[in-house]
């Protein structure tokens, strides 16, 4: 296979094949003469290496006859005519020099075209391709037509599945098809992690993928720098923008998404206060252990207030049904007027920017969201001058919606893409990464694909992270890697196990 790729790839040389088939009694006749005369030739031959050179053309031909009356194997002339140009007369010679090695390393023999049938030559491998009687009466070599169609002259190393769509070529030049969806031994799921500096081709890759796979897949995209506006227009997708601003859609983290857990055997709303403890712990580091106890207490009374309870259907209410911030702020307010506490005035201080305060358009609302279209891109570019906490928190929330949607439909694909995934990262809240970790493992059961994408894996190296950050990059079957230096290279190379040994192809 691709036995004169290298050719191509070294000195891009161009190659013109003429193969034309042959009458097989006359070919068998041809066969039984050289059969003849070699093995008179071996019986005579004086040197052992003669006599074995005559035996072991007697073979070569004995074999194709045999193959040509048992098998019906039709034999054909073929002739290979390369072309070898460059711009100096030095770098000529070395290529031709080259070519030569080559073909000699593959026991082939290789004649120069002489200058009487130059013309010819030059006809041969010309774009209006003619055949060349004059050349093949000097150059035809006979071959079996299956042993030619069988060994891909200029073939090179491939990574071609089926159903598959053209995503890149090899460091050889060969291409790659690729299917995210193909499942065997050593492909156990459709997780990806793309790592590469700014500006070396992370997203470009993805909108690669996102184009191909849009029309047999659901795509939810976090895109916190507003990357994937312009093809989510193009594509007829959806853009939802939760920036926080007064025109944007709000998605209500005090609503209960409807998500069953099947390793955990969790109910909605018990899986729904785990949710809300990590959200809370992102937006509020400082809060203590009595004071998270305090706002569990007040967010049980909250949805018990609304008739939120563990015997009701949650799939049944609708966004209007579920409290929202504000409804928290002010419960928690009446609770402190009747029982004063300082951790209340502690909870009140933080919860007000977000309930009634400057923040509170990014999330006090009911939920305005739909996901009607094969694309939807969650948009939180207007978010990057709020704290970095709120930033962590709304991709979160995010990612949490978006796996409801995910692992609702077994037989639907889904793929979620989470961009600048570093932002979701805190060393001192390993719950938000440990969250990602467990969806990514669960991916697999719900036909769903994680993406993640990411500037540096140094973030998720980070000690009090490691646990669920190496988890999370050992368990995505594909790696793609960008252009990156220093420590970050480093770190792929060490966390990946990566050498500098140049392999068959692989994604």
């Amino acid at each position: 296979m691709g036995w004169l790729a290298k050719l191509i790839e070294n000195t891009g040389s161009i190659f013109s094949i003429n193969i034309e088939p042959t009458d097989n009694t006359e070919m068998i006749e041809n066969l039984d003469a050289r059969v003849r005369d070699a093995t008179s030739l071996s019986k005579i031959a004086k040197n052992e290496s003669i006599k074995q050179m005559r035996e072991a053309e007697v073979k070569e031909a004995s074999d194709i006859i045999g193959r040509m009356i048992n098998n019906n194997e039709v034999v054909s002339y073929l002739t290979i005519y390369i072309c070898v140009s460059a711009q100096e007369e030095k770098e000529l010679n070395a290529k031709c020099e080259e070519v030569k090695r080559e073909v000699q390393k593959l026991k082939l023999k290789i004649r120069p075209v002489t200058n009487f049938l130059l013309t010819s030559g030059f006809k041969a491998v010309a774009p209006f391709f003619t055949i060349q009687e004059d050349l093949t009466e000097y150059f035809k070599r006979n071959i079996l037509t299956s042993s030619f169609t069988g060994g891909f002259l200029f073939n090179t190393n491939t990574f071609i599945d089926n159903r598959g769509f053209y995503f890149a070529i090899n460091q050889n030049g060969g291409i790659i098809i690729f299917n995210i969806w193909k499942k065997d031994y050593d492909r156990t799921n459709s997780n990806m992690v793309v790592v590469g500096s700014s500006g070396s081709g992370k997203s470009l890759s993805v909108k690669h993928l996102i184009y191909n796979e849009l029309p047999n897949s659901k795509i939810l995209i976090i895109d916190s720098e507003d990357e994937y506006t312009y093809l989510g227009k193009n594509l007829k997708g959806k853009i939802i923008n939760c920036g926080g601003t007064q025109t944007e859609h709000i998605l209500n983290p005090l609503q209960i998404r409807v998500n069953k857990d099947d390793e955990d055997d969790l109910n909605a709303i018990a899986l729904h206060f785990q949710f809300l403890h990590t959200f809370f712990e992102i937006l509020f580091p400082s809060l203590t252990d009595i004071e998270f106890s305090l706002l569990d207490l007040v967010l049980e009374d909250l949805y018990t207030k609304f008739g939120i309870t563990q015997s009701v259907d949650i799939s049944k209410l609708k966004n209007t049904d579920f409290p929202k911030l504000e409804d928290l702020y002010y419960l928690l307010e009446d609770k402190n007027e009747i029982d004063y506490k300082e951790e209340y005035v502690k909870l009140l201080s933080l919860l007000r920017p977000i309930a009634i305060g400057q923040a509170s358009t990014i999330w006090n609302g009911y939920t305005d969201i739909t996901i009607d279209t094969r694309l939807t891109i969650f948009n939180t570019k207007n978010m990057q001058e709020f704290q970095t906490q709120y930033k962590r928190a709304q991709y979160y929330n995010i990612m949490s919606y978006a796996w409801e949607i995910l692992s609702k439909n077994r037989d639907e694909r889904d793929i979620l893409i989470a961009d600048e995934c570093h932002i979701l990262v805190d060393p001192n809240i390993p719950q938000t990464l440990e969250y990602l970790r467990n969806i990514s493992k669960r991916a697999r059961k719900f036909n769903a694909s994680i993406i993640v994408i990411t500037q540096s894996i140094e973030d998720f190296l980070n000690e009090k992270i490691k646990l669920y950050g190496q988890s999370l990059l050992a368990n995505s079957t594909y790696k793609l890697f960008f252009k990156m230096d220093g420590q970050d290279l480093r770190d792929v190379v060490k966390t990946f196990g990566l050498t500098r040994k140049r392999g068959k192809s692989n994604i």
